[in-house]
């Protein structure tokens, strides 16, 4: 199943991506150019924010850097991620891709 497929099960949103699941600069989600605004970075923490969810998790931007890739642009979002359960609080800082080349350039 792929993320914008899980993300419209869960959240009822569907979201312009493709791509993989952000774990890694080669599985980026791939932020789609869409005809409204091209507002890739709500879309980006939109996504975080309903894995945090599922994942029960807070957490909070540490980090982020537009990095070319592949001729690609892809933002890296770092984040710390808090873990509570009822013995022990874990933390742990992750990374998240996403392909945003569509976003930023206009085809001629």
């Amino acid at each position: 199943m792929t993320l914008r497929n899980l993300l419209k099960q869960d959240f009822g949103v569907d979201l312009p991506i493709s791509g993989g699941f952000g774990n890694s600069i080669d599985n980026p989600v791939i932020i789609e150019r869409s005809n409204g605004i091209n507002d890739y970075a709500s879309t980006e923490y939109f996504i975080l924010k309903c894995l945090a969810e599922e994942r029960k998790i807070k957490w909070k931007t540490i980090g982020q850097e537009c990095l070319t890739h592949r001729n690609r642009k892809i933002d890296r979002i770092k984040i710390e991620a808090v873990l509570t359960t009822p013995i022990e609080t874990i933390t742990t800082t992750e990374n998240y891709y996403f392909d945003i080349t569509d976003c930023c350039y206009v085809a001629s």
